[in-house]
């Protein structure tokens, strides 16, 4: 026996709602009838899945390891329900995707704004964050691509990479900071900073460009207070704090911050990055996932090359 779409659905609604109750509601079935598809799991995986007590029911290791699978595996179901409706020109369904600073704050508003004209029974989930965490997210099967930052350090073996443009990594710091006329990085050792970072990270020599920044011109380490994942938070702190950070220079040009934030112009410059569209080289995107990567990276490179 092979498990089945029904019961990977029937697991995955359990795991996400802590009962069999709550899922039979959700799906709108017999508790009898998710039991029964749980056990049939089970018995032929040959592992248990869930561990049962009074307050409900959690996974175990192994049911944690599948639901990532099962994930992954039902995402990939919907798409191709999905993309075999859009091909027959029925655009519905859904787009999830992901963006770092410089593209989102250069593109999104005005190709969200066109895309939703053209598309309206499409819904569209951005998600924000490191492009470590994207390119994560990519394998996983759970963002449709990305437009993320890409060094010569980032593997990107199984990915597409479509380089848009050149990044422009500055030090920004809240307008009237004491330090926001230095002309050299050796004047900023002793202020603190905001970095970016992806959970569990672990100790890469290439993982941070701001070290690497201090590193190769043998200053000490930079004094980091805290790491955040979301860049609001991130630029929130350095628009209410003396601390600094390592930005896209667009963050004190344009955008929500831009009024909060200046550039340092020190000497010393960052490694610069490329602004890339990722998505899984082997599989696929659905039409309507197509249409608004090449939208993204269509406006971003005009952006870019008007302000150039």
């Amino acid at each position: 026996m092979a498990l089945t779409i029904s019961q990977l659905r029937v697991f995955t609604a359990v795991a996400e709602h802590g009962s069999i109750r709550a899922a039979a509601r959700a799906l709108g079935t017999a508790q009898s009838g998710i039991t029964q598809q749980l056990q049939n799991l089970e018995l032929i995986l040959g592992a248990t899945l869930f561990t049962r007590t009074n307050r409900g029911i959690t996974l175990t290791a192994l049911g944690q390891r599948l639901l990532q699978r099962a994930g992954a595996i039902l995402g990939e179901c919907e798409r191709a329900e999905q993309e075999v409706q859009q091909l027959r020109g029925d655009y519905v369904g859904e787009v999830t995707f992901g963006m770092t600073t410089e593209p989102l704050i250069d593109a999104l508003a005005p190709v969200l704004t066109e895309f939703r004209t053209r598309f309206p029974r499409v819904a569209v989930h951005l998600r924000t964050g490191t492009s470590r965490m994207m390119i994560a997210w990519i394998r996983e099967g759970t963002l449709d691509f990305a437009v993320a930052l890409v060094s010569k350090y980032t593997d990107t073996a199984d990915l597409s990479v479509t380089r848009l443009y050149r990044s422009d990594p500055v030090i920004v710091c809240r307008r009237g900071h004491p330090k926001a006329d230095a002309t050299s990085l050796a004047e900023l050792t002793d202020c603190t900073w905001i970095a970016t970072r992806s959970p569990n990270l672990t100790d890469d020599p290439q993982a941070s460009r701001l070290s690497n920044l201090f590193e190769s011109h043998s200053l000490p380490p930079p004094n980091i207070i805290a790491t955040v994942e979301g860049l609001f938070e991130s630029l929130h702190l350095v628009g209410e704090t003396d601390c600094l950070s390592l930005e896209s220079s667009v963050v004190a040009k344009r955008g929500p911050f831009a009024d909060s934030l200046t550039s340092i112009a020190v000497r010393e410059r960052a490694v610069e990055q490329d602004v890339c569209l990722l998505q899984r080289a082997a599989v696929p995107v659905t039409p309507a996932a197509q249409e608004l990567a090449t939208m993204i990276a269509s406006y971003t490179r005009t952006v870019r090359a008007r302000a150039g």
